[in-house]
């Protein structure tokens, strides 16, 4: 066990400073810049391997006990407690002793993922998990050994067709005598049998359209960079690899060992975005992690926002979409948002398709085009047009995307359904069960359901079907779940609106 007193604990109470927690630990940032590798390429199998054999070792109470923070269970709970119990009761149930440190340590560590509960910070999203997959990746090198070991990521998004959406297969041997470990048999049926987690999906479940965004944050009507990613790409991965005991529930995401590849690619992401030029916000806020040695360090996010300060790098990153010219930013960042049409409140999504009729809004009744498609064929070169669903709850995790369409025709062809798709929503991280950061055990509505929203930029695809009289006069919106939901999930969406903005 780590001897870390309760005392020298909470008396470290402020962040430590990166440089500072580095040079305690001899890291030489620049001299020993670390590469992450594709899970798949010769070097990430090899890491896989050592990976594999942490793995095995973390999850065995003989070899490192449950109380540990590098241990399985206490990585897992660090993102979410499992669901099955509460915070409170596995704490008493591994740490009996009130005086025991690593009581203290799960008590400031546990349930702190961002930003899945309520009261969380969405922009916190993408530094909380780079700072738990960096520390993670230090309780890897650590127990394996290794302290060349770095995170391979899994690249779903890949452009190779062939292994598009499909789990590298070292995480499919079940009984394999290095890879078994990997293995999680709560995944989706067909995960594990090497079939792709977007197989029979419209649109473009793993697309990587987040990265055109210009702006980190929420701007008007645009989700922005860092909450586009986990409402999308993010969300849709877990859903698709998904199972309600898995990756498809937040409070049991943490137990698969995919996990940590599908976040470190998350990180690859963010890190290609921040490679092109695109900037990050002043974020500021403390956390509680374990280090290699299992000793809980406070950090501050903001110390986490460049990967060049924490001392690796990727093999590969994505090509970003070029910048927007700096005349048409400036134009949408000043320009107001208009609604063109609006849903009534509240949808209840069912175990079938769901259409909901978007009315002309009143603003746009008295400008001098009344109907939507006019309003449409209206709008400047330089402003764009988006649905924006907002408001979005859950009882529970409905265990399906959903697929949206616009003004789409009965018995439509396979051009049809190409043509008036609009894109997918989740459910990933609006609801969940467990005791949040502190919340009551039930908390219908997620994390910040009255400001949190899915954004699809629709510009040319309301212009097109505009064109060829497609879009009606007050549009209707069919919402399809791509598979069963779960009965008790419940699923609602606030309010859907067409914005031009």
């Amino acid at each position: 066990m780590i001897h870390v007193t309760r005392r020298s604990f909470l008396a470290a109470g402020g962040a430590i400073p990166l440089a500072a927690w580095l040079e305690q630990r001899g890291f030489a940032q620049a001299a020993s810049m670390k590469v992450r590798y594709d899970a798949r390429s010769t070097q990430g199998i090899d890491m896989l391997k050592v990976y594999a054999a942490a793995v095995n070792k973390m999850k065995d109470p003989a070899q490192i006990p449950t109380g540990d923070p590098r241990s399985w269970i206490f990585q897992w709970y660090t993102h979410f407690v499992n669901d099955a119990t509460t915070k409170a009761a596995e704490i008493q149930r591994i740490y009996p002793n009130a005086g025991d440190p690593n009581r203290a340590v799960a008590e400031a560590m546990w349930n702190t993922c961002q930003a899945h509960s309520p009261g969380d910070n969405e922009d916190f999203f993408l530094p909380w998990h780079r700072c738990f997959v960096y520390f993670f990746e230090q309780i890897i090198a650590y127990v394996s050994g290794r302290d060349d070991f770095t995170l391979p990521y899994w690249n779903y998004s890949t452009a190779d067709q062939s292994i598009r959406g499909v789990i590298p297969p070292q995480f499919t041997m079940q009984n394999d005598p290095v890879f078994g470990s990997l293995f999680d048999g709560l995944r989706n049926p067909g995960v594990n049998q090497g079939r792709p987690i977007q197989s029979g999906l419209p649109g473009d479940p793993l697309s990587l359209a987040a990265l055109a965004d210009t702006t980190y944050s929420p701007s008007g009507a645009s989700g922005g960079f860092n909450q586009d990613l986990d409402s999308g790409l993010h969300g849709n991965v877990h859903v698709l690899v998904g199972g309600p005991n898995n990756m498809g529930n937040v409070p049991t995401a943490a137990q698969d060992p995919i996990f940590w590849m599908h976040h470190c690619n998350i990180d690859r992401l963010w890190a290609s975005w921040n490679a092109a030029g695109r900037t990050n916000p002043p974020l500021s806020q403390t956390f509680t992690f374990a280090d290699r040695n299992g000793k809980p360090v406070v950090v501050d996010i903001a110390d986490y926002l460049d990967i060049g300060k924490l001392g690796y790098t990727y093999d590969r990153f994505e090509p970003v979409p070029g910048a927007v010219p700096q005349r048409l930013l400036a134009a949408a960042a000043t320009s107001q948002q208009q609604v063109v049409a609006s849903s009534p409140q509240g949808i209840t999504l069912g175990a079938t398709a769901t259409q909901v009729t978007l009315a002309p809004a009143p603003a746009a009744l008295n400008a001098a085009a009344l109907t939507v498609p006019a309003q449409v064929a209206s709008v400047a070169p330089e402003k764009k047009v988006y649905l924006v669903a907002s408001q979005l709850s859950a009882k529970a995790q409905p265990g399906v995307l959903y697929s949206t369409y616009l003004d789409l025709p009965a018995n439509p062809t396979p051009q049809q359904l190409d043509d008036h798709f609009v894109g997918t929503i989740n459910f990933f991280g609006i609801a969940h069960s467990g005791d949040g950061h502190g919340q009551p055990a039930a908390h219908a509505g997620g994390v910040n359901a009255k400001s949190k929203f899915v954004s699809f930029e629709v510009t040319g695809k309301v212009r097109a079907l505009g064109k060829n009289r497609f879009l009606k006069d007050q549009p209707v919106l069919s919402i399809i779940p791509e598979g069963q939901p779960a009965a008790a999930a419940q699923p609602v969406i606030g309010k859907i609106e067409l914005v031009v903005q």
